[in-house]
């Protein structure tokens, strides 16, 4: 079992976790071109889909 975060602890993971959306965000309306609210959202659902721990979805190619 973990044992629960301290207060530095949690406060550098969430300094961390901003930075580096902020890095995405940045990264996304550069290279693809993207506006600030587009790069923002696909930045929150890549976030999302990496926090949800579900298994990709596979195509639903030749009925498998």
């Amino acid at each position: 079992m973990t044992e629960p975060l301290s207060f530095k602890e949690q406060w550098e993971a969430k300094k961390l976790l901003k930075k580096s959306k902020k890095k995405a965000r940045n990264n996304a309306m550069k290279e693809h071109g993207m506006t600030k609210s587009e790069a923002t959202s696909a930045v929150k659902k890549a976030v999302g889909r990496i926090a949800s721990n579900k298994p990709a979805t596979r195509s639903a190619g030749r009925g498998r």
